[in-house]
């Protein structure tokens, strides 16, 4: 694997009981893609989560490494039946959120061009957010996408924040995050309408709990008072969300709505249940 095959790999797996056939059980998986890791959580015909495999490797190195993407498909186990794959999403923090009475397909690409450098192996998606009357656009390898689609011919390729946008979710004044190993995608609903989405740096809950103040006092809105949920695209990146809980007591993680005994696995799993709901 060229540029990491002397970097050692941060693997964590979870897996629902020991069982033997536990693989053989599962009917639709689903792919998290972001730069220098992915997830790969299988589910039940029923959309029972009974398995996630979590890969990444150093910060050191580029972020969006081939070699270790097709690696990760050619060599998971419950990647071998390619057509079980139902969704794959994104995690890239490039993008921009159009509304819909604004859109126009090649002047809104050309804003996002503006905002960020959008290199020339990089391609630009678009995802209609119904609901909400907007369009989201994301940039993300066209490497990646290449193998995706020879790999996963029938799976359905979606925005990272997808999931925050479901009004499932979605309280009086909320304000849903996901966080990555060096992002935070975070979204913000005021009387149930759309405010706000960014993908932003962090590098401590404190961070986090800075931009997330910083942004409800510009909306005006009591961040005491907003529903917060905060899940991690892999269980090390747990702590933070238990530090966070010191500036916002009523943090929900998933504690409550995911049933397992290992606790540090609760906001992973509940991200992954969140995900699996939209790629449906």
């Amino acid at each position: 694997m060229s540029e990491i095959t002397n970097s050692p790999l941060n693997e964590q797996i979870y897996k629902v009981h020991t069982g033997t056939n536990l693989t053989a059980q599962i009917a639709r998986v689903n792919i998290v893609l972001m730069p220098r890791g992915m997830t790969v959580a299988g589910f039940s015909d029923r959309g029972d989560l009974l398995m996630i495999k979590n890969n990444d490797y150093k910060r050191a190195l580029p972020p969006w490494i081939i070699d270790f993407f097709e690696h990760q498909f050619l060599n998971e186990e419950m990647l071998s039946a390619p057509a079980k794959v139902t969704a794959v999403f994104i995690a890239n923090d490039k993008n921009l959120l159009v509304p819909d009475t604004l859109y126009k397909g090649q002047d809104s690409e050309a804003w996002l061009r503006k905002l960020y450098f959008i290199e020339a192996n990089e391609v630009v998606n678009t995802h209609q957010l119904r609901e909400d009357k907007a369009y989201y656009l994301y940039a993300w390898p066209s490497a990646i996408k290449s193998l995706i689609n020879r790999y996963f011919t029938k799976s359905q390729v979606f925005p990272f924040s997808t999931y925050q946008f479901y009004k499932p979710f979605k309280a009086e004044c909320s304000m849903q995050c996901a966080l990555t190993a060096d992002k935070v995608f975070a979204t913000l609903y005021v009387d149930r309408q759309l405010h706000w989405h960014q993908a932003f740096d962090y590098k401590t809950a404190e961070d986090i709990a800075y931009h997330i103040k910083h942004v409800a006092k510009e909306y005006g809105v009591d961040d005491s008072k907003m529903q917060l949920q905060c899940t991690v695209a892999n269980k090390n990146l747990a702590p933070h969300v238990t530090e966070l809980l010191q500036f916002f007591p009523g943090l929900k993680d998933g504690t409550g709505n995911v049933v397992t005994n290992e606790r540090t696995w609760v906001s992973n799993i509940y991200l992954l249940q969140q995900l699996y709901a939209c790629g449906l």
